[in-house]
């Protein structure tokens, strides 16, 4: 079994290196040592990166393609990932993910059974499909915080017909829980609205 470590950043302004020593000291802990680390910048939105095809080329059934977190290996949309992890699979492959003990039976037993290659690979699964969560939520936000800048994003309107409303209920003694059932609000926004009155 031989460990390939895989380095990824987005840019080339970020460093790639930086989670090395952090694999380096994972593998020792399992008295094990990484044969070969494989260091790119590229988005893990795209399937075809050249060092990650050569880890996946150079590997033999059983080697451990040991990363960080799940992010590092993929960013991709589920169809892309399935695909992914079928190369990875059918190479023969191990992923062994440092902040998911689940994956890390490979080093303690040498084999696993299927009730445990099955949670792996939900594990696996889930952690790509965060991944992605992430990246396109992150996607999002910037690309809100792009148009708030050029003045075409304003975010949700304020309903100032209905902080009138609340206000004048207010002012009437009325409690949260009548003004919440009179006019299908809520308290959150009944207590917003109360402080600033």
């Amino acid at each position: 079994m031989l460990i390939r470590a895989y380095l990824r950043a987005s840019t080339t302004e970020q460093d790639a290196l930086r989670a090395k020593e952090e694999l380096k000291a994972f593998a020792v802990k399992f008295n094990n040592r990484i044969a070969g680390y494989y260091i790119e910048n590229q988005s893990g939105t795209k399937l075809e990166r050249p060092e990650l095809n050569k880890l996946i080329e150079d590997s033999e059934a059983g080697d451990v393609l040991l990363i960080e977190k799940m992010d590092r290996l993929t960013r991709l949309p589920w169809g892309e990932w399935k695909t992914l992890k079928a190369r990875i699979m059918a190479k023969g492959l191990v992923i062994v993910v440092i902040d998911q003990p689940m994956t890390h039976a490979v080093f303690s037993s040498g084999e696993q059974n299927s009730i445990t290659l099955a949670l792996t690979e939900f594990m696996l699964d889930l952690g790509a499909a965060m991944a992605r969560d992430d990246y396109e939520t992150r996607h999002k936000r910037q690309a809100q915080g792009i148009a708030k800048a050029e003045g075409k994003y304003r975010g949700r309107r304020v309903n100032e017909s209905l902080h009138q409303d609340i206000r004048d209920q207010l002012s009437l003694g009325r409690s949260y829980s009548e003004i919440q059932l009179k006019l299908g609000c809520s308290r959150a926004t009944i207590a917003k609205i109360s402080i600033v009155c």
